[in-house]
């Protein structure tokens, strides 16, 4: 492998457009092509990154020598199949969220990953945020964690409504696994049971998910699609442990109360995603820990599936860990025992 890292965009809607300029700027990572279905988005992408080719068939950039890994920016329902061909052809992958919508789909990827010695890297880059790390620098251990994620009911851009079907684009692991996996890297502890309701009486996406931790913790991941949105921006996130608590208003503050330790009084929201291409340029360049490696990133996914079956049986749901990843050496790797700990 060279000294820079040679990649294809495979997907190129508006996810991509988000990492193109993080990926232009990163000195290790050289984009060799793009790939779309539509013919129009492939060279739209392509030209303004500078690609040396645009294709609609994803067979030539899996055969193409000169590409060590592709970006996955695709339909979040494609990202397995994807990721597997991928890993198939000997290329390292980093995959938009969420990786993988089961978690049958997600113990493929981890086998495969596994069985290759390829990376396979994944978004939920809240972990990257200035926030998170301040807040788990303070609170090492909290009792409870309620975490909110808004939209109006109607897609900005179409005017359409948003699907109710959790599953769907916007649905509650496209949107919220966000909350998801916030809540189990700040809880520090693996969830043991798993209780949800759905508008209606159903599996919906606006929802409540209740999740109890091993260590008596309780978090809520609220998850709305009704309305205009509320006056409370997308996300919302307050921690509590004992007499000390803190509040996050869309990644853009951190307030302390009950302690003297100092929050952030601002941070921009997109610091962690705008650097996630460089960790996964050096993850494949050099090793070492993956900052999210495919048993961490479906975190999210466990927890959904869960919340899924409780909120169609109307039951809460345990949680055993362990049955839930694929085990290559019989036992949970670091980044599940260590919380996404494993790369510090």
């Amino acid at each position: 492998m060279t000294e820079k890292l040679n990649v294809a965009i495979i997907g190129c809607g508006g996810i991509s457009r988000g990492h193109l300029p993080n990926l232009l700027r990163t000195p290790t990572l050289r984009l060799i092509a793009t790939m779309d279905l539509i013919e129009e988005a492939a060279r739209e992408r392509a030209e303004q990154g500078n690609a040396q080719y645009w294709t609609t068939d994803y067979d030539r950039v899996l055969a193409d020598d000169e590409i060590d890994a592709v970006l996955i920016c695709s339909t979040h329902s494609t990202h397995t199949d994807l990721t597997l061909q991928a890993l198939s052809a000997g290329k390292h992958v980093y995959v938009e969220k969420p990786p993988s919508m089961t978690v049958e789909e997600a113990k493929s990827v981890q086998k495969a990953s596994h069985e290759t010695g390829l990376h396979v890297m994944s978004g939920w880059w809240f972990k990257h945020s200035p926030i998170t790390k301040r807040l788990r620098e303070v609170i090492k251990q909290p009792k409870f964690i309620l975490f909110t994620c808004r939209i109006p009911e109607r897609n900005v851009r179409t005017g359409q409504l948003h699907s109710s079907d959790p599953y769907a684009a916007n649905g509650i692991l496209d949107l919220a696994g966000y909350n998801l996996h916030f809540i189990w890297h700040v809880m520090r502890s693996q969830p043991v049971e798993v209780s949800a309701m759905g508008l209606d009486g159903g599996a919906n996406n606006t929802s409540s998910i209740l999740i109890q931790f091993e260590n008596g913790g309780l978090a809520d991941s609220i998850t709305s699609l009704v309305g205009g949105g509320g006056i409370i921006p997308k996300h919302y996130a307050e921690v509590g442990a004992g007499s000390v608590s803190a509040a996050t208003l869309r990644f853009g503050n951190l307030v302390f109360e009950g302690t003297d330790e100092p929050g952030i009084e601002h941070n921009e929201y997109h610091v962690g995603f705008d650097e996630e291409l460089g960790m996964f340029a050096k993850l494949c360049l050099e090793g070492g820990p993956n900052p999210m490696d495919p048993w961490e990133a479906n975190v999210p996914t466990v927890i959904f599936e869960k919340a899924v079956e409780s909120m169609k049986t109307r039951r809460a749901v345990p949680v055993n860990m362990a049955d839930e990843f694929y085990l290559p050496d019989g036992e949970l790797p670091l980044s599940i025992t260590q919380f996404g700990d494993n790369e510090e």
